[in-house]
């Protein structure tokens, strides 16, 4: 095929050429960002409510969180006086003390999603009736609508009535209601027994008094005696039920008339003022009672603290604004920090391990919290060795569902072996491998079983491993729930669960290594790579840069895993990922078995032809799948929970099929599939409240990303991405399917 010509000018070609190199790898990126702009309009249509400019503000408000919910890093602007500016003009004409300022904020608030002109308006009404009480307005509101309903001028030609009525005994008048009732017409006699008994019926037509009578029988007469009363109320306000300030009157009384007293008259001192922006206006009350309660303002005057004291503690600290208006730290005005709790003053270390590290320029403030990402590298480590179990089935031609099902089996057997007393004197460098081991056994069986019934009978791994996922969840809820007799349910505990992991069962936190044992095996990895090329470096000794290089960076890595693991969560689960990786990607490319099992999975009968057991390896393919499944699990349990629950792993079992379709099933891509997908989960949460957005966006995204991936061809039509060599048509075939 003749090569396609470039069009344009010369000094692009060089550009275009390298796009149609580097491109078609980066589609995994390109399905990633075209989700995330996609959710955009989500959150225009939803949040902004159409409005585009508040919907792209809540977008990168979102968009923002989830990257500091989930990897640590975010962008904060230095709190300067400016940013007390409204309240300062406030407090000038209205003083405040720091607690009438929180007031104040919410009131604010209020008065903001109202809306100023309809708050003054409310107050200018209240205005008009200053005789009546806040009770008695509350009561006149609640009873408009239903005035509005049967009619003023009824109601008002009922009272002569109601009074007669109301002198009555409640038989009398129950009489009289029965009399009336279902009646079409008013006979003689019903209206003799009224007039003699009311004698204001006199006044009223036949029509007039029937209606009347049949209304008070369908409400009561209490009710309606109260109704009647307030709508001559109503009269002498010069209103009727149905009339605008009537309906003003509805609204008052549904928040509350003592509240929106207090409303409009804020929102009259706000119009006084001139402040225009009173959601900005109740963002810096707060931020100003904010001062007071981290006494960086002292006194009861909000306005002298702002005049007196906030400009020089400004110029002598650093205090970093976070979102809705609250504060993250104050610290030295330097241009790099360490923060080590948000509660210490910037000279205390008594607690070694940071908060929070920050780089100041100008007016913004670059922050990483390192807990944060220490929870994002434990929550991705699963993700990553379950994608891997997912991706070896596809590698031989099978697509395993079941990976939650061996999770669950290789957690249970797992935390049995961690808890059991049969193992509690078996000593830590001991016992972690045996409960890893048992883990990665549990998961090999369970995925076995599957194998060996495809292998045999040809019942589909689809099919089979969703019901082995049903029977692992259901065994495991049994062996855990059932009491009589306990089984591996923890007796003392009040919900289900197994007994906790004995210490010597737990993974160790990179937090209590010694980095003394960092740097032994960094040395290791320098000897062992020197070793390795020892044939090139005697002929150029320069090829020993490499191994040297990869020494540091494993010493460097430790340090620095040790130093972000503040909460002392990140175990050594991830060396067992990386090395799950290792393994995977020198098992399936290197080895002759994972060179027979991707022939398998690509074309069984040319592979049967070849003289290769498709049986075996479909098998292998199986058992290796669950075996690694089992390492996810077994992980879970020994580094993260430390005990097994019903419904443990919620989605992790389907989750990794994404993770998998997302690295195209290449291990060596697994890591930052796996990475990717669990920023998202973890900076789920930060994203709905930073930007009071559903949750249900993120797996929004997570459904665009897979639908692009399997979909590869919108991306590359969107992103001009050259079509898909055979080598990435292989990789996108992620299993034969029903025919397989």
């Amino acid at each position: 095929m003749a090569e396609r010509k470039i069009q344009g000018p010369a000094f692009l070609a060089p550009l275009a050429g390298g796009w149609r190199r580097i491109s078609p790898k980066l589609v995994p990126l390109f399905a990633v960002v075209t989700a995330l702009l996609i959710g955009v309009p989500f959150i225009i249509i939803t949040s902004g409510r159409g409005d585009v400019g508040r919907g792209l503000n809540i977008s990168a408000t979102a968009y923002s969180a989830l990257l500091e919910g989930s990897v640590g890093i975010t962008l904060n602007t230095v709190m300067v006086p400016g940013d007390l500016g409204l309240v300062d003009e406030y407090v000038q004409e209205y003083p405040l003390t720091p607690r009438e300022a929180n007031t104040t904020a919410r009131t604010a608030t209020n008065i903001a999603e109202r809306g100023l002109d309809r708050t003054l308006a409310f107050g200018r009404l209240l205005g008009q009736y200053p005789d009546m009480d806040d009770e008695a307005f509350d009561d006149l509101g609640s009873r408009i609508p239903d005035i509005a309903s049967i009619g003023d001028e009824q109601l008002l030609a009922l009272q002569p009535l109601l009074a007669d009525l109301d002198t009555l005994d409640r038989d009398t008048v129950d009489a009289l209601e029965g009399m009336t009732k279902d009646q079409e017409t008013l006979t003689s006699d019903v209206r003799a027994a009224i007039v003699a008994v009311a004698p204001s019926a006199t006044t009223y037509s036949d029509a007039d008094l029937l209606a009347g009578m049949q209304l008070v029988a369908a409400d009561g007469l209490v009710r309606i005696s109260r109704l009647a009363e307030s709508a001559a109320v109503l009269q002498s306000m010069g209103l009727m039920a149905n009339s605008d300030d009537a309906q003003m009157i509805v609204e008052i009384a549904a928040d509350g008339t003592s509240s929106i007293r207090s409303e409009a008259q804020l929102a009259q001192q706000i119009e006084n003022v001139g402040i225009t922006d009173i959601e900005a206006f109740s963002g810096q009350l707060r931020l100003a009672k904010l001062l007071f309660d981290d006494d960086l303002l002292t006194g009861e005057d909000v306005g002298a603290a702002l005049n007196d004291q906030l400009e020089p503690l400004l110029q002598n600290m650093l205090v970093v604004l976070r979102p809705n208006n609250s504060i993250l730290f104050k610290a030295d005005p330097g241009t790099t920090g360490i923060i080590y709790d948000d509660n210490k003053t910037p000279d205390d270390t008594s607690d070694d391990r940071p908060d929070a590290f920050y780089w100041h320029f100008g007016g913004e403030v670059f922050l990483f919290f390192p807990s944060t990402f220490e929870i994002w590298i434990v929550r991705t480590i699963p993700f990553v060795i379950a994608g891997l179990a997912v991706a070896m089935g596809f590698k031989g031609g099978l697509f395993n569902i079941g990976a939650t099902g061996q999770l669950y089996i290789a957690a249970v057997l797992t935390a049995w072996m961690g808890f059991s007393p049969i193992f509690s004197g078996i000593p830590a460098i001991a016992l972690i491998p045996m409960v890893i081991t048992i883990g990665i056994f549990g998961g090999l069986m369970w995925g076995a079983v599957a194998g060996i019934l495809k292998a045999y009978t040809g019942a589909h791994e689809v099919i089979t491993t969703i019901m082995l996922n049903f029977i692992a969840i259901r065994l495991v809820d049994w062996l855990i729930k059932w009491k009589d007799p306990y089984i591996l349910r923890d007796p003392a505990a009040s919900s289900d669960r197994t007994p906790f992991l004995l210490d010597a069962a737990r993974l160790p936190t990179f937090d209590t290594i010694p980095w003394a044992w960092f740097l032994v095996v960094g040395g290791a990895v320098i000897l062992y790579g020197l070793w390795q090329r020892r044939d090139v470096i005697s002929r150029d000794y320069r090829m020993g840069i490499r191994p040297l290089l990869n020494g540091v960076l494993v010493f460097v890595l430790g340090i620095f895993l040790g130093w972000v693991s503040v909460r002392g969560k990140l175990h050594i689960g991830l060396v067992l990922m990386l090395l799950a990786v290792w393994l995977s990607d020198w098992f399936l490319n290197r080895t002759t078995l994972g060179f027979e099992l991707r022939t398998v999975g690509a074309n069984p009968d040319a592979a049967r032809y070849a003289g290769m057991s498709v049986r075996f390896n479909i098998i292998l393919a199986m058992a290796l799948s669950g075996a690694l499944a089992g390492l996810a699990g077994g992980i879970e349990v020994s580094g993260v929970k430390f005990t097994m629950q019903p419904d443990f792993f919620a989605n992790l079992g389907f989750d990794a099929i994404a993770v998998a379709l997302l690295a195209r099933t290449n291990p060596r891509n697994m890591i930052w599939a796996g990475l990717l997908w669990g920023a998202l989960l973890s900076g789920a949460n930060l994203m709905q409240v930073r930007a009071n957005i559903s949750i249900d966006l993120v797996l929004i995204i997570q459904a665009l990303i897979i639908m692009f991936i399997a979909a590869d061809a919108i991306i590359r039509f969107l992103w001009r991405v050259p079509e898909s060599s055979t080598e990435d048509k292989e990789a996108a075939l992620f299993s034969k399917g029903w025919g397989g």
